[in-house]
This record gives structure tokens, sequence and C-alpha cells, in this order.
């Protein structure tokens, strides 16, 4: 790999972890407002709820950064994404991946002018009087 693209990467790096670090700090930070605010006077349950699920979310954004770190890393190791090294595993395999033709049935062809037709709304009188 030459220099100049292990540059980029390092710096696109540099960039994701400085946003994991600020959204799972701001996660932090709105789950301690929350928590002020259940504490105080007017707080409810509903700030405790929000208090614990804060938190929840920074811990998403951490798996979530985890698992794309991992695909990126097969994709590099493989050459092929997860999906499409799976799906030729099936076709070696011979199982089937896609749907034949012939067993869908045939999508109805319309015109618009008969569609518009069949779908213009009308009004229907009303015969309790």
């Amino acid at each position: 790999m030459d220099k100049p693209r292990k540059q980029v990467r390092a710096s696109v790096r540099l960039f994701q972890l400085l946003l994991l670090a600020v959204a799972v700090l701001a996660t932090l930070l709105l789950a301690w407002w929350q928590w002020t605010r259940f504490q105080s006077g007017s707080g409810s349950f509903q700030n405790l709820g929000y208090a614990l699920q804060w938190p929840t979310f920074g811990i998403f954004f951490i798996y979530a950064y985890r698992k794309i770190g991992q695909y990126e890393r097969e994709v590099e190791e493989t050459g092929q994404a997860p999906a499409e090294r799976e799906r030729a595993e099936r076709e070696a395999r011979g199982e089937i991946t896609e749907i034949d033709e012939d067993f869908l049935p045939p999508r109805p062809s319309i015109d618009v002018d008969t569609f518009n037709a069949l779908n213009t709304p009308r009004r229907r009188r009303d015969t309790t009087e």
C-alpha cells in the first residue's frame, strides 16, 4: 500500500474516532441532564427513563463503530463484501439464491388512462332518504 493512501486512511480513522468520542460524550451529557431533571422538583419517571436510555445509545455507537470496522477489515482481507462472499458460497453449494421469473405471476400492464378511470373517486347516492 502506498504512503498517501495510508495517510488518508489514518486521517479518516482519526476523524471517525473523533466523531465517535463526540457522539458518546453527547449521550453521556444528555443522560446527566435528564438525571438532573429527574432529581429536580418538576422531574418525572420519564426523565429517569431518558437518563438510563442515553448511555444505551452511547454503547450502541461504540458497537456500531466496532462492527463497521470488522466489516471493513473483512472486505480488505477477502476483497469481497460479506454478502457477496456468502452468495458465492451458496451458489457453489448449489443452493437457489434467486427466484426464477417463470415462478412469479405476471405483472399486470395497464395504461395511465385506464388506471385513472378505474381509480376516479365517485360520489355514492344516499338511498336512506
